[in-house]
């Protein structure tokens, strides 16, 4: 089987453009922007947050975040503050510009798996074994939920911020935060593992350990499924349209339509490209852009408007842990297993259709 780079060079696809490369310490775990796409930080396997300038890749300082490795990081939308989760079983708020720590925020298990602040800035949510709590900005306790089924797989937030959704074994809850309004629950006898909501606040969409992508349309509760993936679909994302959700459990990326009746009955969109398992799939925040990455240590660009052919490679040492989009859409930042951190551009001409 020929390699990554001999199939996407001998299509005369274009090589992305590096803006700079880095390295950190250990195992990239996880990546952030700011919301003024400043500074991107760097998860690290080893407990330490490394704070780099997104147009240089100069590393600005480093956070002494966790005892050991960080799980999950989250930037404010409003100012420079960064929450962090790791398996010390804490969650810190940094004031990245200063570098202090602004407030502690205990879990209620070993580790703090995700945190995820709310479009507003207002709150942010941390999960930890079986319970979520809320917080205030500032670090002050404002929530906590009952006891979830199993461990708690995944935390998102609405667009609106009126919501919080968390999904793991047995199904998804949808807590809204209005006062008095009930907790809502979509059933499913399975464990859930990942989670993307559609913009328009639709569809709810999970990958499950059963190899299978199980999702619910909101407005009705009516869910559906799609089965037959090669293993669990840890990573899933919506387009900013809220039109295509791609999905992968193998090396191919399969592409479902929601336009119409949806894409229930219909055959997916095939993206081919990597000999290797995909790890991270991310949308353009404003276009559908998608970028990928996998165990190939590829990175492929995609557009399932255009067609089923990679529109830009890169590459970089090991196993793709992370990508991010910058806020503005003209660059994405990845990481590896073996703490490599590359910047690249996305093709311009994307940008301009967008």
């Amino acid at each position: 089987m020929p390699s990554l780079i001999e199939r996407v060079s001998s299509a005369g696809k274009r090589e992305l453009q590096t803006r700079w490369s880095t390295q950190i310490d250990d195992y990239a775990t996880c990546l952030s922007y700011s919301a003024d796409g400043m500074v991107v930080a760097v998860g690290s396997a080893s407990g330490k947050v490394w704070i780099q300038d997104a147009r240089t890749g100069q590393t600005i300082r480093t956070l002494d975040a966790h005892s050991s490795g960080v799980l999950g990081l989250s930037f404010s939308p409003k100012k420079r503050v960064l929450c962090t989760g790791g398996q010390d079983g804490m969650a810190r708020l940094f004031d990245v510009d200063e570098g202090r720590v602004i407030a502690e925020l205990p879990g209620k298990a070993a580790w703090v798996d995700h945190v995820a602040f709310s479009p507003d800035g207002n709150w942010v949510a941390t999960s930890s074994g079986k319970f979520v709590r809320l917080w205030s900005h500032a670090g002050v306790p404002a929530l906590e939920t009952e006891a979830h089924e199993s461990t708690v797989s995944a935390v998102s937030w609405s667009r609106k911020g009126d919501a919080f959704v968390t999904c793991c074994y047995g199904g998804v809850h949808i807590f809204r935060m209005k006062a008095n309004v009930k907790t809502r629950h979509l059933a499913w006898k399975g464990s859930l593992i990942s989670l993307a909501q559609s913009p328009d606040g639709r569809v709810i969409a999970c990958g499950s350990q059963d190899c299978s992508v199980h999702f619910w349309r909101l407005p009705s509760g009516a869910d559906s499924f799609m089965e037959g993936f090669a293993s669990k679909p840890k990573s899933l994302a919506f387009s900013a349209n809220s039109r295509y959700l791609a999905t992968t459990g193998e090396p191919i990326i399969s592409i479902w339509d929601f336009a119409g009746k949806g894409p229930e009955g219909t055959q997916p969109i095939m993206l081919s490209g990597h000999v290797g398992l995909v790890t991270q799939l991310v949308f353009q925040t404003r276009g559908t852009t998608l970028v990928s990455g996998a165990e190939d240590s590829g990175i492929l660009v995609w557009d399932p408007r255009i067609g089923e052919e990679p529109l830009g490679y890169g590459f970089l040492e090991e196993s793709v842990s992370s990508i991010v989009i910058h806020p503005h859409d003209e660059a994405f930042t990845a990481a590896d297993a073996a703490g490599n951190v590359h910047c690249f551009a996305l093709p311009s001409s994307q940008i301009e259709k967008h």
